[in-house]
């Protein structure tokens, strides 16, 4: 989501416990780009914002959870999220929309 976003290609880095996408902020971003990363950012455990003299750039963390209380796995829910995402059109306009918002309840529950 991150990279959609962006038109950046994130860094991944995977704990014992999470994994951590960082992503470069280009230096002109569109409102639509913003909400757009606002969007993916909603959909971390944690997030944040880092800038200093020599980068500006977002993160995220995704917990790695061991107890899936749905059939469907956090992988197959997610790469759900990710086809809307990248497909649809109020999504990629940075608009609210109602099918991303319960895709990623759906992805968070799998998680857990």
């Amino acid at each position: 989501m991150l990279a959609a976003a962006t038109g950046i290609e994130p860094r991944v880095t995977t704990g014992l416990d999470t994994f951590r996408v960082e992503v470069d902020l280009p230096s002109e971003l569109s409102a639509a780009a913003h909400s757009a990363v606002l969007a993916a950012l909603a959909t971390a455990d944690r997030y944040g914002h880092t800038l200093n003299r020599t980068a500006e750039y977002v993160w995220a963390e995704i917990g790695r959870e061991a107890n899936v209380t749905t059939t469907e796995s956090p992988d197959a829910a997610y790469r759900a999220l990710l086809g809307h995402t990248m497909t649809c059109t109020a999504c990629r306009t940075g608009t609210i929309c109602p099918d991303a918002t319960k895709l990623v309840r759906v992805w968070r529950e799998t998680r857990r």
